[in-house]
């Protein structure tokens, strides 16, 4: 375990000391019940712990951690679950975007799995999500596009950024919202923000050309 990783690791375990460092057939991460106490603007402060397991992949950061309840399974209402059973914490751009705060272990924790608890926690008592809901899976992805843009015409935004993905873009083209407007007098800010992330952004949308976006 390199150094840095170590000190993340330590950093995390003194904000959070329910948990304990592990390292099982060569991956490494933290276990352990993670107590919070967390509010969201204009909404209760909830104070809540979970046992949860965080498994640091060997390319971290290049790669984040995946977070998987331990000992239970989330309420099957609760539909912000993967495949594999890993906390669908965000969008995988929103989810760089938000780990980019802080780029550390720590940050990761308080800006993402905090979160996502608070608000696992807020369904449980009332039924909703406390930060709006979104769509689980690739229609939640596809909400995300339409709603960083405030445009409906998702197949012009997916289609101009996963060209902007590949190749950049230049000031004069046409903005992805479909507005007809120069990227330069429009979307520029959210474009920019997107493509710190190219290979990422393409990855993520690659999928929706794959199914005939086209």
């Amino acid at each position: 375990m390199n150094s840095s990783l170590q000190q993340e690791i330590e950093a995390a375990i003194c904000t959070y000391p329910g948990l304990e460092k592990f390292e099982q057939e060569g991956i490494q991460g933290l276990t352990g019940e993670l107590s919070f106490i967390a509010s969201v603007e204009g909404k209760e402060t909830i104070t809540a712990s979970y046992e949860i397991a965080i498994f640091l992949p060997i390319l971290y950061p290049d790669e984040l951690p995946k977070v998987f309840s331990k000992g239970h399974k989330l309420d099957e209402r609760f539909e912000h679950v993967n495949q594999d059973g890993s906390f669908c914490l965000a969008v995988p751009v929103e989810e760089r975007k938000l780990y980019d705060i802080d780029p550390t272990l720590l940050g990761f924790i308080n800006n993402l799995v905090v979160p996502f608890l608070y608000g696992y926690s807020y369904f449980l008592k009332y039924g909703k999500h406390p930060f709006g809901e979104r769509t689980h899976g690739n229609n939640g992805v596809l909400d995300f596009y339409q709603e960083l843009f405030g445009s409906n015409d998702i197949r012009k935004i997916i289609l101009t950024l996963y060209k902007f993905s590949i190749s950049g873009y230049k000031p004069h083209e046409s903005c992805p919202c479909g507005s007809g407007a120069k990227v330069l007098r429009c979307h520029k800010l959210q474009v920019k923000e997107l493509l710190k992330n190219r290979a990422l952004l393409q990855q993520d949308l690659a999928r929706f050309i794959d199914r005939g976006t086209e």
